[in-house]
């Protein structure tokens, strides 16, 4: 699908808000300042997605959300393993030595924290298009960047040639600025119903 400027522009502006949406919940969930910022947020080619990132074989951390409704698509947040160890210090106020051994509280607190980013994106695009969308409980994965991102494109690469990257900069007062990854992978004709609903074709 090729989008028009006027598209690219409406898909950026809905990520701006959920981000908005989303440092309010977190603050309210660890009672400190939150900002987020979205340095890049662009629509990107199916086949091209795996290189954006330097380390595809990096393992990292990944949230996924399944939305259903007037449309079908997948929400996917990607954590590399610092910025989800630095979640779960500040969230549980215990150190995380190894992702991969995870506890069902730390397991939890990730997903809260997927669910508050992806859910507030979710819920900026319904209120900007009236759409029903209805997301799925949130799925935590840990494997490798490249694993996770096969997986989560594969039962769209049929029908649908882009995606639409956002990165993002988590500011949480007193720590270090937290870099984080979310994909917004469209179900069959669900950018062409989007852009229907708000006229722009």
């Amino acid at each position: 699908m090729i989008l028009s400027e006027k598209e690219l522009d409406l898909l950026k502006e809905i990520g701006n808000i959920g981000t908005g949406n989303a440092a309010t919940a977190l603050s309210q969930l660890t009672n400190k300042k939150v900002e987020i910022t979205v340095p890049k947020a662009e629509v990107v080619p199916i086949s091209k997605i795996p290189f954006i990132f330097p380390e595809p074989e990096d393992l990292v951390v990944g949230v996924r959300m399944s939305v259903h409704g007037d449309i079908n698509f997948d929400v996917l947040l990607v954590l590399n393993r610092l910025a989800a160890k630095r979640i779960l210090q500040d969230l549980l106020g215990s150190p995380c030595e190894d992702v991969t051994q995870l506890d069902e509280l730390s397991q939890s607190a990730l997903k809260e924290v997927g669910n508050i980013m992806c859910g507030s994106y979710i819920t900026a695009l319904a209120e900007f298009t009236g759409l029903y969308l209805d997301p799925l409980p949130p799925d935590l994965i840990v494997d490798m960047l490249a694993a996770i991102i096969s997986e989560a494109l594969l039962p769209t690469a049929s029908y649908e040639d882009s995606a639409i990257y956002v990165e993002t900069e988590l500011s949480i007062e007193g720590l270090q600025t937290i870099t984080s990854y979310m994909l917004l992978i469209p179900g069959e004709n669900s950018l062409e119903i989007v852009f229907k609903k708000v006229g722009l074709r």
